[in-house]
């Protein structure tokens, strides 16, 4: 005797397509579905009519992926890295932090690459010589954070970095005012007073 079923062919069923009966001349009726992820899964009529499998698989690869990097991140949470990532995207996207204005509000993003995904952060800070001791730097102050335009610098030359700072070019070299002071062995705050009075007024005058 024939057996007799609802085809269900041509429905959909989460990323499921059903293509065609997958005969395996067994008492349960199995379809051959499309995934739309491209795959095709033979799967029991009975799993697809009641909600059990929707995809060929890769729902659940895509939901374990989430909840491993989900995972990462919250182990993560209590690093001092993870830390300067959360205070680099609140300076440029919190209008409530306390320097936004000098970051997001001057137009200053963090990329795409980093915004949204801790790991990637976390990998090129430990390629490119990432401690304990040093701080996240823009080599442009008024570029991006970006991977092209951030290294990992100390306190010390993080301040030299600023774009407060009052820099000289002397011959062919561009220094800060405190390089140059550390060159020719002299007190800044005396040099910045001359400077603040009469400008750049030649080497001897300024640092002698």
């Amino acid at each position: 005797m024939k057996r007799t079923f609802n085809d269900l062919t041509g429905q959909r069923f989460g990323r499921l397509v059903v293509i065609g009966v997958d005969d395996r001349g067994t008492r349960k009726t199995y379809y051959n579905c499309q995934c739309d992820c491209g795959n095709v899964k033979s799967v029991r009529a009975d799993s697809l009519l009641c909600g059990a499998i929707r995809s060929c698989g890769c729902m659940k690869k895509e939901q374990d992926r989430i909840n491993l990097e989900a995972n990462h991140s919250h182990r993560q949470s209590g690093t001092r890295l993870y830390q300067i990532w959360q205070g680099m995207k609140k300076r440029c996207y919190n209008p409530h932090d306390a320097r936004y204005d000098r970051y997001g509000g001057r137009g200053i993003i963090v990329c795409d690459e980093w915004r949204e995904n801790f790991q990637a952060f976390h990998d090129w800070a430990v390629q490119n010589g990432y401690d304990e001791t040093l701080t996240i730097d823009r080599i442009d102050n008024d570029g991006n954070y970006c991977p092209e335009n951030c290294r990992w610098s100390s306190k010390e030359e993080q301040a030299r970095n600023r774009s407060s700072n009052i820099k000289i070019t002397i011959g062919n070299a561009t220094k800060t005012l405190t390089e140059w002071c550390e060159i020719f062995q002299v007190d800044y705050r005396m040099v910045l007073a001359r400077y603040k009075r009469n400008g750049f007024i030649g080497i001897d005058e300024l640092f002698n």
